[in-house]
């Protein structure tokens, strides 16, 4: 799921917005990866898609995401709570329509034990 998420995030950091305003590129830049982001920006807008989404470090993805065990993922919405997160979209995996249903109940029931709403 790492693996997926990186050229996923490489879009988000290199082609939303303009060369010079990007919102997700700034804010992987406070959170401390302001040089890789500002890399992965240039290359997506280079067109070296896949050397942007190799730029994406699992640090990066793990996190920003709720992708892990339930343990990582209780630690991840404990750790954005105390951030001030108050609202998380979730974006449940799973092969067929149950199995991202199944996950989708899951993850709200660990957002609701977390306190950050959903």
């Amino acid at each position: 799921m790492v693996a997926g998420r990186r050229k996923e995030l490489a879009f988000s950091l290199g082609g939303m917005g303009s060369a010079s305003t990007n919102f997700y590129n700034r804010a992987y830049g406070r959170q401390g990866w302001a040089e890789v982001a500002a890399e992965v920006r240039e290359r997506w807008q280079a067109g070296d898609r896949d050397g942007a989404a190799g730029l994406v470090t699992d640090e990066m993805v793990l996190a920003t995401t709720l992708i892990g065990t339930e343990e990582m993922v209780r630690r991840r919405l404990r750790v954005w709570r105390d951030a001030g997160v108050d609202t998380v979209r979730l974006y449940p995996a799973g092969e067929t329509l149950d199995d991202r249903l199944d996950t989708l109940g899951r993850a709200i029931e660990l957002v609701r034990e977390a306190g950050t709403g959903a």
